[in-house]
């Protein structure tokens, strides 16, 4: 069962993104009342952690969303470390409370592993990005070194259950795969579409009645950007997940 709705604010504008995230917050409380209790949180992107991070993203912590840092992080861990004391410092002595951040896979465990150690001094959870969505099914297992697309995402998943990350990325579809399924961490499906013949850029997305079928064996979702300001779609793409 989903147990957090990450809003996907990828805008290159700090306040777009608070204003956005927050008005669908509104809009969802407004219509699904407690169902919505604790289940929100947003999705940043690296863009919006370049420079001096925006003070006004404590507004998320204050108004109940968890942060979810989609930083993509594929450097050698000191790099890491140095990157997530930075996009957490607001100003000298106040920090934004990130409560996820995403580290690529194919590091594999043992700088993973780095990593989830590094995460936890600032109370952070890692979740492992695995093949990106936009990357054709042929090239991600050509990169991956997979026969398919599961074992692609097993073989990355398995990396980071065995570092210890909190979760892994992967598509609702790779959830009909009983290996997949049993790794031992959080799964996260992103690249959702309505209509999956609004794919925009991404070259592998998940039908939102796919997700409904396999909601069950999901923990989190992101909630792309295209339904956020648009009430009856984003009602719609809770109706059929709550």
């Amino acid at each position: 069962m989903v147990e957090k709705y990450f809003f996907s604010l990828d805008y290159a504008n700090s306040r777009r993104a608070i204003d956005t995230g927050l008005e669908a917050g509104r809009v969802l409380r407004g219509e699904f009342g407690r169902a919505l209790d604790g289940k929100l949180g947003v999705k940043l992107n690296q863009d919006l952690f370049t420079g001096e991070v925006d003070l006004d993203f404590m507004d998320f912590p204050a108004n109940g969303y968890d942060i979810f840092a989609d930083m993509k992080i594929a450097h050698g861990a000191d790099t890491g470390s140095r990157i997530l004391s930075r996009m957490s410092t607001v100003n000298p002595g106040l920090r934004l409370p990130i409560r996820y951040v995403t580290v690529s896979a194919g590091l594999g465990a043992k700088i993973l592993r780095e990593y989830v150690r590094a995460a936890q001094e600032y109370a952070m959870d890692v979740i492992a990005f695995t093949a990106h969505t936009k990357i054709p099914e042929s090239e991600a297992r050509q990169m991956y070194n997979g026969e398919n697309m599961d074992d692609v995402i097993f073989n990355l998943g398995s990396q980071a259950a065995n570092a210890g990350c909190h979760a892994i990325v992967l598509e609702a579809e790779r959830l009909r795969n009983e290996r997949v399924r049993g790794l031992p961490l959080k799964k996260l499906v992103t690249g959702i579409r309505i209509d999956p013949k609004d794919a925009g850029s991404q070259s592998r997305v998940t039908k939102l009645g796919d997700l409904a079928e396999l909601k069950d064996c999901v923990d989190y979702v992101v909630v792309s950007s295209k339904y956020l300001e648009n009430p009856d779609a984003l009602r719609a793409y809770f109706a059929a997940l709550l």
